[in-house]
């Protein structure tokens, strides 16, 4: 009788212990977005990649105080002493009280959007692309 009970307890805490390790590795690993608000006195252009050469996806550059949704961030150009990263973003907010606009895929610089505050892992749902 008490092999039958220790060994309910041990499935019990087995269970257990495998769902909550699930649970773990399907959050602990996924990324997400993350919105980035634009903090300093740059407008911001929306690229094709994370370099300038590419061109821009539309010509209505972010002005300051707008805010972007970022996926990810990466390296492209370099530009001055600003770095070298670069965010993947997929939505904008023009802060010209329309809200938030869908747009293609694009690049924006980091230094010029926000001294590259949540790059580089510095914000936890924004991960390298």
């Amino acid at each position: 009788m008490s092999f039958s009970f220790g060994r309910r307890v041990a499935m019990v805490t087995t269970a257990a212990a495998l769902s909550v390790g699930a649970l773990t590795v399907m959050t602990g690993t996924a990324s997400a977005d993350d919105i980035v608000p634009l903090t300093t006195s740059n407008w911001v252009g929306l690229y094709n990649a994370p370099d300038t050469t590419h061109g821009k996806i539309i010509n209505g550059d972010v002005p300051p105080g707008g805010r972007l949704w970022a996926h990810c961030w990466t390296r492209g150009q370099q530009i001055g002493n600003w770095g070298n990263t670069w965010y993947q973003v997929h939505d904008v907010d023009y802060n010209e009280g329309q809200g938030w606009v869908s747009i293609p895929t694009a690049y924006v610089f980091a230094g010029y959007a926000d001294n590259n505050a949540h790059s580089v892992n510095r914000d936890p749902k924004i991960s390298e692309c």
